[in-house]
């Protein structure tokens, strides 16, 4: 097999016998070679200032956008900057208390009461989808009594559900030491 490739080689080779370009280039034609190959065609070369002032023009221009879309503020920071100071103080204050209230219930979290505190979590994130939506549409529409009340009764809708899981947990307390003193 190998000799039967050597030969048809040999023949391919035989028949282009003669046709082969073997003349010398002209004089220089290295040189104007390399100088096409480089992109000189002759002219002088500019040297690593030209090539470094686009390439850190380019750095600072990246570096700046990265700078300018990492601290850009949220929707939700572009909508509470622009209510009114007496919106912001209500807001401010209805959080404050739904964190109290929320960290209460995570703090109660036990055995008997794991199902009811994972369920409340995940009540209290669609509470606060809702509420994002509110912010939204606030940044969109600007600040008018509708938007502002739905806001308002969301974060009262927080605060109510969680004092009521905070009630049921208390129960479920109770119910366990009553069951306790029972059978002891």
């Amino acid at each position: 097999m190998k000799d039967e490739k050597h030969n048809e080689m040999d023949h391919l080779f035989a028949g282009l016998n003669g046709q082969w370009d073997t003349e010398e280039p002209a004089i220089g034609h290295h040189h104007r070679f390399m100088q096409k190959l480089e992109g000189n065609d002759g002219k002088k070369k500019k040297g690593i200032f030209w090539i470094a002032v686009p390439a850190a023009a380019m750095i600072a221009m990246i570096v700046g956008l990265a700078f300018i879309f990492t601290n850009r503020p949220t929707d939700a920071e572009m909508a509470y900057n622009s209510m009114s100071p007496k919106n912001r103080e209500a807001q401010e204050y209805f959080n404050t208390v739904i964190k109290k209230e929320l960290a209460q219930v995570e703090k109660e979290k036990s055995p008997e009461t794991k199902k009811l505190v994972a369920d409340a979590l995940a009540q209290m994130d669609k509470l606060d989808k809702d509420y994002d939506n509110l912010l939204t549409e606030l940044e969109q529409k600007g600040e008018n009594k509708k938007i502002i009340h739905a806001m308002i009764t969301n974060l009262q809708t927080r605060i109510s559900f969680l004092e009521e899981v905070l009630t049921q947990i208390e129960n479920i307390k109770k119910l366990k030491e009553t069951y306790h003193e029972n059978n002891l």
